[in-house]
């Protein structure tokens, strides 16, 4: 049982050598002023710990798997045979006081395959209001079989998000596998915020004053 356990997890580890994201959903905001994006390639910490994202440019987020059992794989996945990874990304939002207006998530997998429906994007601040939303898109970017079973996929979660009745402080997005033996490649997320009201005011003043100086 263990060397077919061994055999299992090593082809996985030869199918995701290859993968990470593909075809993800990049937004074109991504990059841009009132935005913040972190990138996952390769994970340190199997369970518990936090997991930092190696992407430059980077935001300070983390990612954590709260399922037993799990271990980092020779390509830098979080990966357990017994167990569903259950995952979570954790972090403050812009300024730590500003609710986003819109999120996307990839994920990529290989093995068994995510569960989208547990799937959930949570916002609070520091006076404990909280809101959780599901994904107002679902889209499947990417998939194709994993030997010796499941599959590899590549999957973008997008919130096109209400007006928030709070000024969010941080978040929270929670997702995870449907099955034991699925491997977490790799993550992005994306987060756009509309201007400040300050920053709406100040193109206002420069719209005005350039205006009085053509004339």
């Amino acid at each position: 049982m263990r060397v077919i356990a061994s055999i299992v997890c090593a082809s996985l580890v030869a199918a995701s050598a290859q993968a990470g994201l593909v075809n993800p959903l990049i937004p074109a905001w991504s990059g841009s002023a009132n935005t913040q994006f972190a990138q996952w390639d390769s994970f340190t910490q199997p369970s518990g710990g936090a997991n930092l994202p190696d992407a430059a440019g980077s935001s300070a987020f983390s990612l954590m798997n709260f399922a037993p059992g799990a271990f980092i794989t020779g390509t830098g996945n979080i990966y357990s045979i017994n167990s569903a990874l259950y995952l979570m990304i954790m972090g403050g939002t812009l300024g730590n006081a500003a609710s986003p207006t819109q999120v996307v998530m990839n994920v990529a997998t290989v093995g068994s395959v995510m569960n989208v429906s547990g799937v959930y994007l949570s916002l609070f601040d520091n006076s404990g209001h909280s809101l959780q939303l599901t994904p107002s898109a679902t889209e499947l970017r990417y998939d194709a079989p994993a030997a010796p079973a499941g599959s590899t996929q590549t999957w973008a979660f997008t919130w096109n998000m209400p007006t928030a009745p709070f000024q969010a402080s941080g978040f929270r997005v929670e997702f995870g596998a449907s099955a034991p033996s699925m491997a977490l490649d790799a993550v992005r997320l994306d987060m756009q915020y509309a201007p400040a009201p300050g920053a709406f005011a100040l193109l206002a003043v420069s719209a005005f004053t350039a205006s009085r100086r053509r004339r």
